[in-house]
């Protein structure tokens, strides 16, 4: 009984000092008011309620051939647990890990996709292949959960949202020198939990670069129905 009582107590302390790390973690708007130095000092001029990207699903690396990807911070109760990484657009089997929970503030890492699909981790080759330079962002939990970016793949839950810079603010991240924050640099953040979630988004924040965002699958067919629609009504108008 006493061992019991004993491990009841250690169980207790255990979930209360869960419960104040959580409270006393920063929400998402703090974080990026917290990388800001300049023009004003800890003020982001990103809004993470009005400045939310609609199309942050998938993604391409642009014209330098490759991306950085820098972790701004981990707050969740399971972040040495988390990872972060890339899916093929075409099939989200296929993923990559960039960062593992073992990552820290200011750990950095790059991304390169050949022509012919070779995806690369840090100039090494990863052994995996995508369709193409079309990829979405995920994550995995502790809890043996894989969220991604596109809401699709979670059962319609939203586990990322994406910011991008406006050529305004001035932002350092861990130990790098500050820097303005560009318009071809997005912030990432993620949600961990569905099961009771309190979908703040701070649990993972990344800084991708050298990205842009690309159509949707859905959006692509359905422009693809469209430009047909058009071409048979065009053929049926020269028919007549």
């Amino acid at each position: 009984m006493k061992k019991l009582g004993i491990l009841m107590m250690a169980l207790i302390a255990c979930m209360m000092l869960s419960s104040t790390a959580m409270a006393d973690s920063p929400t998402l708007q703090e974080i990026l008011n917290n990388i800001t130095v300049g023009p004003i000092a800890g003020k982001s001029s990103v809004n993470v309620e009005t400045d939310r990207m609609a199309n942050d699903s998938y993604w391409s690396i642009t014209g330098s051939g490759g991306s950085l990807s820098t972790m701004i911070i981990e707050v969740a109760g399971l972040a040495a647990q988390n990872g972060f990484g890339v899916y093929d657009m075409s099939n989200s089997n296929k993923k990559v890990e960039l960062f593992s929970g073992a990552a820290t503030t200011g750990s950095q890492v790059t991304l390169g996709i050949t022509t012919i699909g070779q995806v690369y981790v840090k100039g090494e080759y990863s052994g995996v292949n995508f369709a193409a330079n079309r990829f979405g962002f995920y994550i995995t939990t502790g809890n043996g959960e894989t969220f991604y970016s596109d809401n699709l793949l979670n059962n319609g839950e939203d586990h990322m949202l994406a910011f991008q810079g406006k050529n305004v603010d001035t932002i350092q991240i861990g130990q790098w020198a500050p820097g303005l924050w560009t318009n071809n640099e997005y912030a990432l953040a993620f949600e961990d939990l569905s099961t009771g979630s309190d979908w703040d988004y701070n649990d993972m924040v990344v800084m991708v670069e050298s990205v842009t965002n690309v159509p949707e699958p859905t959006t692509l067919t359905l422009l693809g129905a469209g430009l047909m629609g058009l071409a048979f009504a065009r053929r049926k108008r020269d028919d007549a």
